[in-house]
């Protein structure tokens, strides 16, 4: 029975990054498959966090810090917030009929254009324009109880442009290469205390190399991954014009390094279970030079010159409307020690669970609940650096100007 919900775009697949749940979901993989050769996907609804259990005060009176005004004192706050994302596609855009695409969201905005024909030969060029104008460091190490100890938290911003070149070197196996600029800026926030010294603001270019297997194979009736994976592996020298120093006054402080390397994956695989049940496998993670203490300590992922974040999830097809996710979560990383010359390495665990209810075609009901025992999780807002172990979420989601492939 192909009924017309069933055949839902991916964009309502939990995690899945067909939908652009999220800007990394755009900038690392370069060719999930899609649902659709237009839409527009808008999102809207309510994002909270709350910490577990509230951080006492330092100077160990066994209250809560009183400077902080809520609950913790290093962001650690019960709280919650409006989130939302955009996110437009168009496989034949202009007179060139290349594939243009746009996003907009908390975690970032992100534009790119995709021409097949301006070099020829099979070869893909991308042009691409990124931006991450409310980013926030947490440049701290991990306690033997696992409590993130902050050095200095502070905020930042960075814009980047791409340009890569891009071919199948055999079916299924997709190599691109390509420059970047960036600039990165900086700036002290309520968090950031006074004896710490933030990054100058500096220029970056590097050479980028992306090579991703893609054997994802669809569920046509249900219009969802069923089978197959998507390995996506990222590769990076970086150059930059930073001065100064980073870090504590009088204590632990390093200079950037002139140039960096850098390493990222990222995977996606799913293994059927049964006709209604199908397992996922997420997992994201990055090796970095242990002198970049930039890149090392940006809060939207696990600090750390080495990192990971997995998830293992069962997706199960409710009837014709809805899916349900629950998982399981595991975080590694490795940070180096408060003097640095030594480093930690700290797992934690967690789960939660994700689902959509799809009233229509073009219209979704999106919830999910996580709980990870780390103090590091990304903000729920842009204009403050807030977060918790506990993060929920409730939104709308709906889609426009829709073509099916």
């Amino acid at each position: 029975m192909n009924h017309p919900i069933l055949r839902l775009v991916l964009a309502c697949s939990a995690g899945v990054p067909l939908a652009a749940q999220s800007f990394v979901d755009l900038t690392e993989a370069r060719n999930p498959p899609h649902g659709y050769s237009s839409v527009l996907l808008v999102e809207a609804g309510a994002i909270g966090t709350e910490a577990t259990p509230p951080r006492m005060d330092p100077g160990g009176s066994g209250g809560l810090d009183p400077s902080s005004g809520a609950v913790g004192n290093f962001g650690l706050i019960d709280d919650i917030s409006w989130d939302g994302k955009a996110y437009y596609r168009n496989e034949e855009f202009s007179s060139r009929r290349g594939t243009l695409e746009a996003y907009a969201g908390r975690d970032g905005i992100f534009a790119a254009f995709t021409d097949g024909k301006l070099v020829g030969d099979d070869t893909v060029t991308r042009f691409e324009a990124r931006a991450r104008p409310w980013q926030f460091y947490r440049d701290g190490f991990y306690n033997r109880d696992d409590t993130l100890v902050p050095n200095g938290f502070y905020d930042g911003a960075d814009y980047e442009g791409y340009i890569g070149f891009g071919r199948e070197a055999q079916q299924g196996l997709y190599v691109e290469l390509g420059p970047y600029y960036k600039k990165l800026m900086f700036g002290k926030s309520k968090l950031t205390p006074p004896q710490f010294s933030i990054p100058d603001d500096f220029s970056a270019y590097g050479a980028r190399i992306y090579v991703e297997q893609n054997t994802v194979q669809m569920d046509r009736r249900r219009g969802l991954p069923r089978d197959g994976y998507m390995f996506t592996l990222v590769g990076e020298r970086e150059w930059n014009d930073s001065r100064g120093e980073i870090g504590i006054v009088n204590g632990f402080t390093t200079e950037l390094p002139s140039a960096v390397w850098r390493l990222r994956g990222r995977l996606e695989w799913y293994i059927p279970a049964s006709e209604q049940a199908t397992w996922e496998v997420y997992a994201y993670g990055g090796w970095n030079d242990e002198k970049d203490r930039v890149e090392n300590f940006e809060a939207e992922h696990p600090i750390g010159n080495q990192w990971a974040d997995a998830q293992l999830r069962m997706r199960f097809n409710l009837g014709s409307s809805m899916t349900l996710s629950p998982f399981f979560q595991l975080q590694y990383s490795r940070v180096l020690s408060e003097d640095g010359g030594s480093a930690s390495q700290n797992f934690f665990y967690g789960g939660g669970a994700e689902t959509y209810i799809h009233f229509s075609e073009a219209l979704s009901l999106h919830g999910w609940y996580s709980y990870v025992d780390n103090e590091n999780r990304p903000s729920i807002r842009v204009n403050n650096d807030v977060h918790g172990q506990q993060m929920f979420y409730l939104g709308m989601v709906l889609r426009l100007g829709k073509t099916r492939r």
